[in-house]
């Protein structure tokens, strides 16, 4: 009996395991052409994500990204599932007020793991402050194209 229930335990730690380790993707993970532009430095851009990352993920580690573009990455772990979020400053240019186009940064938020509800929510937050901190540095402008 008891090596039943042993056998029972097992069967069953692995089955949890194995649906926790397929990762999830959303639509929220692909990049739109549309993004509004910040007419900002990329000094003021990697300091607004790094103040983001510290407010939403302040009690988990937070890695540097270098490539493909800068930007910091935050995995959060509950039992035997887990998710990633990154926020990258991504270069662009924007087209300024007087018509002419101009150097500046749109964010990207992208997520994977295992656990849907908390990651759409968190990235989704994380959206929200980006923007808002770097709107009170400047405006958003359209793409130039």
């Amino acid at each position: 009996m008891r090596a039943l229930v042993s056998a029972a335990l097992v069967a069953g730690v692995l089955a949890l395991s194995g649906c926790a380790s397929a990762p999830a993707r959303t639509p929220g993970n692909y990049v739109s052409q549309s993004e509004p532009v910040f007419l900002i430095t990329e000094a003021q851009a990697d300091q607004i994500l790094v103040d983001a990352m510290n407010i939403e993920f302040g009690t988990a580690p937070i890695v540097r990204i270098e490539a493909p573009t800068k930007g910091y990455q935050a995995t959060i772990k509950f039992l035997f599932d887990s998710h990633q979020i990154v926020a990258t400053m991504v270069p662009s240019r924007g087209r300024a007020a007087d018509g002419s186009a101009q150097a500046g940064y749109y964010f990207n938020v992208s997520h994977s793991g295992t656990m849907p509800p908390s990651r759409m929510s968190r990235s989704k937050r994380m959206r929200e402050r980006l923007s808002q901190a770097a709107g009170a540095l400047s405006p958003s402008v359209p793409a130039a194209r």
